[in-house]
């Protein structure tokens, strides 16, 4: 691998790391890394955050852009075993500033779904014809695990989806464990690519809170998820749901999500259409919250996601959609 010394001294430098069968490429113009396979069947996981990937790393499908700089650390994987050692590629930089912002692919839910194959899912039904999408759903697991096209294997609304959502000809982009730059990185690698929506549903935020990023930067990403949309679908209305409550009693991380939603609803008319908090209606008077409207305090249950779908089919009707 050459130096970052001499990397300094060439112009429109390409650079190659080689070991057990794959190797990682970079392009210091361009401040990009490339995985290349030692043949299609390999699958290559990566990080971006110094950290050896394992099984939960996501799997490389793109060039990897680090305009700010950072380490690329990848290693190829047969199933959950890793096969030989771990490259590490550095691109010169101070490095992310905010990993919210920072686009890349994750496999933390692997035992509910695999995030490729859903991926490959909606790139088929975004094609000409495949479906009827006026509204795009984007989100992590509550919105993955409510309903919809394309199907999940666990279904926690399916009532609520039929009565609320339905009727709207609705998609459902939600992924189970997915931060900010997990949808910034699909966003940005044809998710909505030939799609036409009329508005965009955004639900997203709460992975970024568990001990991952600032509420100001968890907030950054947010935003920076509802201006892609805005740039790749300037048509569209953008509904931006507040961060749900979580936790049976307020806490620390409860009050996380409160501060991150003041961000949120201040900004929002910069980013968005229209702004929806429903967090009054999920928690009771005592500040509780119940496993009724949410099992394990994070997801909703079909009854809460009927909270849910009242607001957001309000607010598309007064959008008359």
């Amino acid at each position: 691998m050459l130096s970052l010394r001499l990397f300094s001294l060439l112009t429109a430098v390409l650079a190659a790391s080689h070991l057990d069968g794959f190797e990682l490429t970079l392009d210091a113009a361009k401040r990009t890394v490339t995985v290349v396979p030692a043949s299609p069947k390999e699958v290559v996981r990566y990080t971006l955050n110094g950290k050896d990937p394992d099984f939960s790393a996501g799997v490389y499908l793109a060039p990897i852009e680090l305009p700010e700089g950072g380490t690329v650390k990848a290693c190829a994987f047969d199933g959950k075993k890793m096969l030989g050692q771990v490259v590490t590629q550095v691109v010169p930089g101070p490095g992310p500033n905010n990993t919210a912002l920072v686009p890349l692919t994750q496999n933390r839910d692997w035992v509910s779904y695999d995030w490729v194959v859903r991926h490959n899912e909606i790139l088929a039904l975004n094609k000409p014809g495949a479906i009827r999408a006026d509204v795009v759903f984007l989100g992590d697991s509550i919105t993955h695990f409510w309903s919809g096209e394309p199907k999940a294997k666990r279904v926690a609304g399916k009532d609520s989806w039929e009565k609320w959502i339905a009727p709207h000809h609705p998609i459902n982009l939600g992924y189970g464990w997915d931060r900010t730059e997990n949808v910034l990185w699909r966003l940005r690698h044809g998710e909505v690519a030939g799609l036409k929506p009329k508005a965009y549903v955004v639900l997203i935020g709460t992975n970024n809170l568990s001990g991952i990023n600032k509420v100001e930067d968890t907030v950054e990403g947010v935003a920076e998820v509802c201006r892609e949309l805005r740039r790749q679908s300037p048509q569209a209305k953008i509904l931006l749901l507040a961060i749900l409550p979580r936790q049976a009693k307020p806490d620390a991380t409860r009050q996380r999500v409160t501060d991150a939603n003041k961000l949120l609803k201040a900004q929002a008319p910069q980013v968005a259409d229209a702004f929806v908090d429903v967090t009054d209606k999920l928690v009771e008077a005592d500040g509780s919250i119940l496993k009724e409207t949410m099992g394990d305090y994070l997801h909703p249950t079909n009854k809460g996601y009927e909270v849910m779908g009242a607001a957001i089919d309000a607010q598309l009707k007064a959008w008359s959609l």
